[in-house]
């Protein structure tokens, strides 16, 4: 899926709550394996962490901020 989503946050919006957006927009049951991406102020791909605001992070400020839905781990076994 190669997809752009849009998503209204409030400044008190943690990282969970909008990745729980993400999720639960595509339909993803299995979210232990996904993350999103930002550009830090540096340059640098950074994850988003879901225990503290967006805004407190050091997300690049564009309008709109961006992220991007990542797979953080592998699984081992393929079937």
């Amino acid at each position: 899926m190669d997809a752009e989503l849009e998503f209204a946050i409030q400044p008190n919006t943690t990282g969970k709550q909008l990745f729980d957006q993400v999720v639960k927009t595509i339909g993803l049951r299995e979210v232990w394996f996904f993350g999103l991406q930002y550009v830090d102020s540096k340059g640098y791909s950074t994850w988003l962490k879901l225990n503290k605001k967006v805004t407190q992070q050091d997300v690049r400020k564009e309008n709109p901020l961006q992220f991007k839905f990542r797979a953080k781990f592998f699984s081992r076994r393929c079937f």
